[in-house]
Parts: structure tokens; C-alpha cells; sequence
């Protein structure tokens, strides 16, 4: 989390247009529906949310029914959150985020958030789903880079994304303060726009 075999799939990415106040973009890979989240999924997400397992490696609070409707509400309206669906059997498995990245300025560039529930790990979902989101950001929005950060010991965030080409820029120490006034190490990753092109060729 972030606050399947390489090159064996590469999925096809369809852009479907939503109208009025739902105007993010659908996108569509090959197990997957990468979708706007809806009140209804209050739920199911907050389960995955508030589970430990999601919660050790994110700075986020436990969140109450209530609360999780007002956030899922806040993703509406802001057009680069996606949920995870399972097109096999509609199943909600995570969130991707590309949020406003604080460490640059003027420059074309978000930084990802992302979390998957554990049941659906290390079945290649995440992967398939950030080379959707990559391809929209980069060929949609034009961004000029993509950034993430990990904290220092979370391996499966840092493999995924030095398997999907970021490189890693550094370590900034004592970065953050949990909820649990653990403070953490942050590794800090980015794809630049040109990297992602030639790796795409």
C-alpha cells in the first residue's frame, strides 16, 4: 500500500465517459472496472479501510459508517479516485488515488495513494490496475510525472513499483506520524512521462 509476472499482461485500457457530477472516467482492464466510488460501497471499503493489514503501511483513521459516506462523497467530487471492481463477481477490492503531489512545484505531476484489501494480494491486482491509471494520467491528463511515496519496510509497495518503472529518489527520515505516534521513514518514487513512453514501446 501506498499513503503478477512482468510483461505477461498488458491490459487494454477503454475510456468511457460519465456525465454530470460522476465525470470520471471509467477504466476497463482485463479482470477489472476501475470506477467512481458510489455511497453504497460504504461498507465494503471501510472494511478494507479500517482493516490492520491496510492501516500499518497508510496514514488513516478508523473510520465510522458515517464518515466513510462523507469521504466516499469528497472522492466523488474529486475526479482521480478510483475503486477497484471485480468484473468476475462485482467484488470491491481496493482504491487508487492520484492526489496532489506536495514535494513539486509547478510541474504537471500527481502522486499516487493506493490500498487493496489482504484476501486480494499477490494475485497481480494492484499491478493491473496502476498500468490503467499510469496510461490515463500520462496519455489523458499529460502529466509530466507520477510520484509515490512508501514507507521504508513495506517490500511488496516497493517491488510493485519499481516493477511498473518508478525509480527511487531518496529516503526522506522521520516523514510522518502515524495515528499511533509511530514515526515513519518515507521512500520516495517517481515515473517520469518519458520513462513511461519508452517502456511502453
Amino acid at each position: 500500500m501506498v499513503h503478477g509476472g512482468k510483461g505477461v499482461f498488458y491490459p487494454k485500457y477503454v475510456h468511457t465517459a460519465k456525465k454530470g457530477r460522476e465525470n470520471m472516467r471509467e477504466l476497463h482492464t482485463e479482470r477489472l472496472l476501475l470506477r467512481t466510488p458510489r455511497e453504497r460501497d460504504a461498507a465494503e471499503i471501510m472494511a478494507i479501510h479500517n482493516s490492520a493489514f491496510v492501516m500499518k503501511n497508510n496514514v488513516m483513521e478508523v473510520f465510522d459508517k458515517e464518515q466513510m459516506v462523507h469521504l466516499i462523497h469528497r472522492e466523488i467530487d474529486y475526479e482521480d479516485t478510483w475503486y477497484m471492481e471485480r468484473k468476475e463477481d462485482g467484488a470491491l477490492l481496493g482504491m487508487i488515488a492520484a492526489e496532489e503531489d506536495g514535494v513539486r512545484f509547478d510541474v504537471r505531476s500527481r502522486c499516487l495513494s493506493y490500498y487493496l484489501g489482504e484476501q486480494y494480494t499477490r494475485q497481480g491486482y494492484m499491478k493491473e490496475a496502476l498500468r490503467a491509471v499510469l496510461h490515463e494520467l500520462f496519455t489523458e491528463e499529460d502529466l509530466e510525472v507520477v510520484a509515490a511515496r512508501v514507507f521504508t519496510g513495506n517490500i511488496a509497495s516497493e517491488k510493485l513499483l519499481r516493477s511498473l518503472g518508478f525509480v527511487y529518489e531518496g529516503c526522506i527520515r522521520r516523514c510522518v506520524r502515524t495515528s499511533e505516534s509511530e514515526i515513519r521513514d518515507d521512500m520516495q518514487f517517481s515515473l517520469l512521462r518519458e520513462e513511461y513512453f519508452e517502456a511502453e514501446k
